[in-house]
């Protein structure tokens, strides 16, 4: 689920979103155990600026490139509001998100006073939807939004992934990988690359644990999946 983010301004500039999870700010995933300064407790929610404003650059990664702006393999259901058009000035991979809700995003994020959306959403039956083209910025996490691309979860930070989610998943992940140049590595902070979660960014993300320590602990298993599915 997602917080309603400040109305921009009138000028093309994306705000933050704040994705509601409801573990706390420690996060044990596969590759060991991060913890964030300023997280909230269980539940917290705290707005933070916008994703332009006063927060420092990480250095550049992999600038956008000529890859594909959608997925072939996901149901493609653009969005008419909540995303900057050509936003993404690099990539540096593809960060997990959980809904805390269930069904569809596209009806949510197609509501401008949300404010809010993210690239992708796989459903726990492992169905994929792509709302942004990779090459627009959503909004889905605070100053992360110009550099990584980001996938919503169907369901709760209280119940792992399913099966088929952690297939479609990887999927998305092999697909970033072929057409834009995402290391096979776990990032475990804003400034790395690869396959984060929406807690490493702290703060200046949004100050949440999503998407709670089940799902974080599945990301070795997602890349692990991806690297059977990367075109070689």
């Amino acid at each position: 689920m997602t917080h309603r983010k400040p109305r921009p301004k009138p000028r093309l500039v994306s705000r933050r979103t704040a994705m509601v999870c409801t573990s706390s700010g420690l996060i044990a995933t596969a590759f060991g155990v991060v913890g964030f300064d300023g997280s909230p407790g269980a539940g917290g929610r705290t707005e933070a600026a916008p994703d332009e404003a006063g927060a420092t650059e990480p250095p550049p990664a992999k600038p956008p490139g000529p890859g594909q702006a959608w997925m072939p393999d996901a149901i493609r259901k653009p969005l008419a509001v909540n995303f900057t058009p050509g936003g993404i000035r690099e990539m540096r991979g593809l960060v997990l998100h959980v809904q805390e809700g269930e069904n569809s995003l596209h009806g949510r994020f197609s509501d401008p006073a949300v404010q809010s959306s993210s690239h992708f959403w796989v459903s726990q039956s492992g169905e994929i939807e792509q709302y942004v083209s990779a090459h627009d910025r959503a909004w889905a996490q605070g100053t992360g939004n110009p550099s990584w691309l980001s996938v919503e979860t169907s369901g709760f930070a209280s119940r792992p992934l399913t099966a088929q989610q952690v297939d479609s998943v990887a999927r998305i992940y092999a697909w970033g990988m072929a057409q834009h140049g995402w290391p096979l590595e776990p990032a475990s902070t804003p400034l790395g690359r690869g396959f984060g979660i929406h807690s490493m960014g702290g703060r200046d993300w949004g100050g949440h644990a999503c998407p709670g320590p089940l799902r974080s602990a599945q990301t070795g298993e997602i890349l692990s999946t991806a690297r059977g599915r990367y075109p070689r």
